[in-house]
């Protein structure tokens, strides 16, 4: 069997339950005892017990992450392939289970993906979310985005760095299809950080996305009523406390906290917790879900259409 047959092998034996609590553990959602569908595609159910899947509103399915991928992510084969074997690398055997003892999976370690020569696909991809080019080549200057290609894809590359600018996680998004995912070894502890301009302030507005935190300094961008960096932005790759806990623990004088989750049921029962947690902690703690659509980058589509009809 040749060595790629071998990592196609490998990557059919991930169930699509594996891939989404490597990747987005916060698209889960549980139906019922026995199934979970997602939190982008409420039809589309999931079966852990025999592990297949099936989207009833498009009526594909599957058993396996290859399906799951090719089918509702809308990735190529050999992207799909290569993806889950970065993942959880599995060694085929032929030999019964018993004789082929399996030895417990070692996490890689965490290396960025490699950098495009420019950045020429997420700019237009995130211009055409609404993100402002000023905000943009921010981010690009500061090194926490970039565009990497794999195969015939351009994905946005968004790292989270630690307290010395050392990258230590990666968020990609395709600028096609609905692919995305951390990078293998990320340390989900450190979030994406757009930080503001004086290094006393005292106040984080934190996202669930990337993508989210660019639309929030956005707003703020076209709202005229401050600088746009007069607030820290951090985007914590889903509802995961713990880029939260890092960020205070290294800007101790961070006095209050704005949570600007998704508009959803998972994004507001996270936010109640947050709420609570800081409070107790003597925070002064805002939730301030979207005014419009689901998340801030929705929103953010929606006042740029306001200033179009005013202008």
């Amino acid at each position: 069997m040749g060595k790629y047959q071998k990592n196609i092998e490998a990557a059919r034996r991930i169930t699509v339950m594996q891939y989404l609590e490597t990747y987005h553990p916060g698209e889960l959602v549980r139906k019922t005892d026995r199934e979970y569908c997602t939190r982008t595609h409420d039809s589309l159910i999931i079966t852990p017990a025999n592990g297949f899947f099936h989207w009833f509103s498009r009526n594909v399915g599957g058993n396996n992450a290859i399906d799951y991928l090719t089918k509702v992510e809308g990735m190529d084969f050999v992207s799909a392939v290569r993806l889950l074997n970065e993942m959880a690398p599995v060694t085929v055997s032929f030999q019964p289970a018993k004789a082929a003892p399996v030895k417990p999976h070692e996490p890689r370690p965490f290396t960025l993906p490699t950098p495009d020569r420019n950045a020429e696909a997420v700019a237009a991809y995130l211009m055409h979310r609404g993100i402002s080019p000023k905000v943009l080549r921010y981010c690009v200057g500061s090194g926490i985005l970039y565009q990497t290609t794999r195969g015939s894809y351009r994905n946005c590359v968004f790292v989270g760095k630690d307290e010395h600018g050392v990258a230590r996680c990666a968020f990609q998004r395709g600028c096609q299809g609905t692919f995305r995912g951390d990078v293998s070894g990320s340390q989900k502890q450190y979030g994406f950080l757009i930080s503001a301009e004086d290094p006393e302030c005292d106040t984080v507005e934190i996202y669930e996305a990337p993508i989210d935190a660019m639309s929030g300094a956005t707003i703020r961008q076209y709202k005229h009523d401050r600088p746009w960096r007069s607030v820290h932005y951090l985007a914590l790759g889903g509802l995961n406390h713990q880029p939260i806990n890092y960020f205070l623990e290294h800007h101790p004088g961070i006095k209050t906290v704005v949570l600007c989750f998704d508009s959803d049921d998972p994004g507001k029962a996270f936010a109640k917790t947050i709420v609570k947690k800081l409070t107790e902690r003597g925070y002064t703690v805002r939730d301030m879900p979207p005014v419009s659509g689901k998340d801030y980058n929705e929103y953010l589509v929606f006042v740029r259409r306001l200033i179009t009809m005013d202008r």
